[in-house]
């Protein structure tokens, strides 16, 4: 490995939750740069991947607070209605399950199902700001609600 994979590691671990979540922000912030650079004259390309991996960063802990917020919001609803007690075990454990399954997407595919989901942004939106077709978005759309469903209803076989 290389010393600057290294320092950029020691950079984004120390800005992300988890070991998981640095890994994918280092690769795709190598991905952004080069997408940049072979359009772009560009001064410092170290430069630019820490930046672009600061901003990936920002992001995801940007998303988890929004993520944490709904979740709380969910809950405040769920303890309004006041449902029976094992409703309310059921209804956490489905949540955690689909917080695991949302964890467990691939990177470009939960980036774009959060987008949707999370964020609100329709599929055009989402195709123009990531640089893909709608119908890619469609596509991951697609994937991740399969998987979330498989997950959520035991098929799948990392649960």
């Amino acid at each position: 490995m290389d010393e600057l994979t290294e320092r950029l590691r020691r950079f984004v671990r120390s800005r992300v939750a988890s070991r998981h979540d640095a890994e994918d922000v280092i690769q795709e912030a190598y991905l952004r740069v080069l997408r940049y650079s072979a359009e772009h004259v560009v001064e410092s390309e170290e430069r630019l991947l820490f930046s672009a991996a600061k901003n990936l960063a920002v992001d995801i802990h940007r998303r988890q607070k929004v993520w944490e917020r709904n979740v709380a919001d969910c809950a405040i609803l769920a303890a309004e209605d006041s449902p029976a007690s094992d409703e309310v075990l059921e209804a956490r454990q489905r949540l955690k399950h689909v917080e695991e399954a949302i964890a467990k997407l691939p990177v470009r595919c939960r980036e774009i199902f959060l987008m949707h989901r999370i964020e609100g942004m329709s599929y055009s939106q989402i195709a123009k700001g990531v640089g893909i077709s709608v119908s890619a978005v469609e596509k991951h759309i697609a994937r991740a609600c399969l998987s979330i469903d498989a997950y959520v209803n035991g098929e799948y076989p990392d649960r």
